[in-house]
């Protein structure tokens, strides 16, 4: 048996030798830990590659073997490479209007809100409109924020500002009258996609959900093809210099076919320094009626390496703080209160069923009990109306799941996909929903235990921590303690046995979010014949005090075989 294992090996490195005599490497990183993240969890020391292809991985005299006279080699003095983090849910384009407005946190009191925008406005007097993101909407009482309180401190143009969720916005009067939305304007969606008004009817400023922010942004010319070509650039070169070499757009919303054409483009030109897979994003009952043609057009036109659109995205609730999460029984605060589902319950099933038979891959935005239970039960049905069909189906951000439904995720091959930068310690969530289901908050490691695969993403431009959010590190930690970066005496999100371990939390961001985007044979680990995508981190977060894994800098990025970031350059740009 000794014989037959070494005459394997020998036969293995010749054909490796042979292969290098044909190329050799154009690049080899030595010196360090090199982390595979393959199924047996391999670690090596050295890694090769060829154009964007990985050459071979091992010792580094079995890597000396492809170095040639021509070989870039870089001495990593101990440092760890990775796969290149993957964020399996971020709005790249969506991001890109809203760079250079205020950047709020939902951390400010209203009276801090309202003074970081009075700055900005005061300090940017030719933004018009103005913009910014970030705020809670509940700092301003349980009925949101009102547009005479933003008239208050930008008297002059109009203002849109978008809450730390994403689901709502708030208006000045000025915003409110280029988009003509008076007492007499009807809700798009009564319920659930719906201007918040006074006892008379009026329209408050606070803009609840997509359909009635849209009119708003639209009449705003929120989106232009000019300002995306001069900020997506300095965007993707953030996401670079975080470690990120691919990642899922969960809904170009505002920017769609503008976003879509920009980053196309930039793909084309081998100027996209990441894998981008984007979606068709459905909030809105109307659109559904022409949701799966539109996506079949979308795969059909954008189907390059670098940029490609696969995937159904359904929203089928808002967020809690919003009160538009659909919940399985009623909220605690208001007490009594029932959102209403964005999309209609027999529409998502009858859209997800669709999907099933024409091929599409599915993300479902669940964040409620009562929306997980209705998009696990859809996938489940189009499961057993095509069992042979080959689909990927993703429910993100998975805030409160019943424990009923724990088991599921890994018994339908359904993917978790969540953000753990938002698992401070919520206490909007305690105050809506009650202690009972403040108990069932992201149960990652119920998920896991139970056999289900569990991913990590960013949701930028919606976060709670700012643009620290857009960095996988703080991801790692926060999935691993639950706790506020760096702050071991941080409440514990509940609840403490749900905390991921750190490899969990790594292949969240490396080869179980390959496979949530189809990639995971390209993708996701190290492996000879695999894309060369990896990162080089400054130290190992294995053996990091877990309240550092945040502050890990990432020294070089490699997307597709180009150096995309590189700390030394960083210096200069």
């Amino acid at each position: 048996m000794l014989m037959i294992r070494l005459t394997l090996c020998l036969l293995l490195l010749c054909s490796s030798v042979t292969q290098a005599t044909d190329s050799g490497a154009d690049l080899i990183l030595k010196g360090g830990v090199v982390y595979s993240m393959d199924a047996q969890g391999n670690r090596h020391s050295a890694i090769a590659l060829s154009g964007d292809t990985i050459l071979a991985v091992g010792n580094e005299s079995d890597v000396a073997l492809f170095q040639t006279d021509i070989t870039r080699v870089i001495d990593l003095g101990g440092r760890v490479v990775f796969p290149g983090f993957i964020d399996t849910h971020i709005h790249t384009m969506d991001t890109l209007p809203l760079l250079n407005g205020v950047m709020l946190s939902p951390g400010q009191s209203a009276e801090e809100v309202l003074a970081a925008i009075a700055e900005h406005a005061q300090s940017n007097p030719d933004q018009n409109p103005v913009l910014g993101s970030g705020f809670l909407a509940r700092a301003f009482g349980i009925d949101g924020p009102t547009a005479a309180q933003l008239d208050a401190v930008v008297p002059d143009r109009p203002a849109l500002i978008i809450d730390e969720g994403g689901h709502t916005a708030w208006a000045n009067s000025l915003a409110l009258e280029t988009a003509n939305i008076t007492a007499s304007t009807p809700d798009p969606l009564p319920g659930a996609h719906f201007f918040q008004r006074d006892m008379l009817g009026n329209p408050t400023g606070w803009l609840v959900e997509g359909a009635a922010i849209d009119p708003v942004s639209d009449a705003l010319g929120l989106v232009s093809e000019e300002a995306l070509r001069e900020k997506a650039p300095g965007f993707f070169y953030d996401m670079s210099a975080v470690g990120l070499t691919a990642a899922f757009d969960a809904g170009m919303i505002d920017t769609m076919a503008l976003g879509m054409k920009v980053a196309d483009e930039l793909a084309q030109s081998n100027t996209l320094p990441l894998r981008l897979v984007g979606s068709l994003y459905i909030n809105k009952p109307k659109d559904l009626e022409t949701a799966h043609a539109r996506l079949t057009e979308l795969k059909n036109t954008f189907d390059h390496e670098l940029f490609s659109v696969t995937t159904l995205k359904l929203s089928l609730d808002g967020t809690v703080e919003a009160k538009t999460a659909v919940t399985l029984e009623p909220y605690i605060a208001p007490e009594g209160h029932e959102a209403t589902p964005l999309l209609p319950k027999h529409q998502v099933f009858n859209a997800v069923y669709e999907a099933y038979s024409l091929g599409f891959d599915l993300h479902l935005h669940a964040i409620g009990d009562g929306a997980v239970r209705t998009a696990l039960d859809a996938i489940e049905a189009g499961q057993q109306a095509h069992p042979d069909a080959d689909i990927r189906a993703t429910i993100c951000h998975i805030e409160v799941v019943d424990k009923d439904d724990i088991a599921r995720f890994g018994e339908l091959g359904v993917v978790a996909q969540t953000t753990p930068t938002w698992f401070e310690y919520d206490e909007i969530a305690m105050e809506f929903l009650g202690p009972e289901r403040f108990e069932q908050l992201y149960p990652l490691a119920s998920i896991h235990r139970n056999g289900g695969r569990v991913t990590l993403g960013s949701d930028y431009p919606v976060s709670w921590i700012g643009k620290d959010a857009l960095n996988p590190m703080f991801n790692i930690e926060m999935a691993v303690t639950r706790q506020r970066a760096g702050t071991p005496d941080y409440p514990v999100q509940a609840r403490e046995n749900e905390r991921l371990s750190i490899d969990q939390a790594i292949r969240a961001h490396t080869i179980d979010a390959a496979w949530q985007i189809r990639l995971e044979d390209e993708i996701g680990s190290l492996e000879v014949g695999k894309k060369a995508d990896l990162v080089v981190l400054e130290y190992d977060p294995y053996t990091a005090d877990p309240y550092s894994i945040h502050a890990i800098d990432v020294d070089l990025t490699i997307s597709n075989g180009r150096i995309v970031f590189s700390i030394e350059d960083s210096k200069n740009h």
